[in-house]
C-alpha cells in the first residue's frame, strides 16, 4: 500500500526510479548462453565425489621442542613473565641455558625447578573437619 509522503511524515520505501530498474536476464533466458566451464552451486545435504577428498595433512614439527623459552615456561606453568623475573632477581628460577643471544630452559631443569618448589613449600596440618568434633 502507498503512503503519501506529505499525510505520514515519511519517506516513501521505494524510489521513483526503481521500477525503470533492469533486471538481470535469467541463465535460462534464450538471450545469455549458459556458460560450460561456470561452476553451479551445490544444494546442503547433497553429496558429490569432490567433497570426499581427503584433507591436507597438517604441516609442523612431529617431535615437540626439547626445551622452553622464556615465554613457553611462563605459559606452561601459568606464571606471567614479570612474576618470572621476580623469581630470577630472588634467585628462584630454574636453570637457563645461553644459545647465542637466546636463552633456554630445558624440561629436565624445569622439573628440577618444580620439585626444588615444591619442597620448598611449607607443609601445613589439614584443617580438623566439623564432623570429627
Amino acid at each position: 500500500m502507498a503512503r503519501r509522503s506529505e499525510i505520514t511524515g515519511r519517506k516513501p520505501r521505494a524510489t521513483a526510479g526503481h521500477a525503470k530498474r533492469s533486471k538481470i536476464p535469467n541463465a535460462v533466458s534464450p538471450i545469455i548462453e549458459p556458460d560450460p566451464n561456470a561452476i553451479e552451486p551445490t544444494v546442503h545435504g547433497e553429496s558429490s565425489s569432490s567433497s570426499c577428498a581427503k584433507a591436507t595433512p597438517i604441516r609442523g614439527s612431529p617431535v615437540p621442542p626439547a626445551m622452553f623459552t622464556i615465554a613457553t615456561f611462563c605459559i606452561a606453568h601459568h606464571i606471567s613473565e614479570a612474576f618470572y623475573f621476580k623469581l630470577k632477581s630472588q634467585n628462584l628460577h630454574p636453570i637457563e641455558m645461553h644459545l647465542g643471544s637466546r636463552v633456554f630452559i630445558t624440561y629436565e631443569s624445569a622439573g628440577a625447578w618444580r620439585k626444588a618448589r615444591e619442597k620448598a613449600t611449607p607443609r601445613t596440618k589439614p584443617s580438623p573437619s566439623p564432623e570429627a568434633a
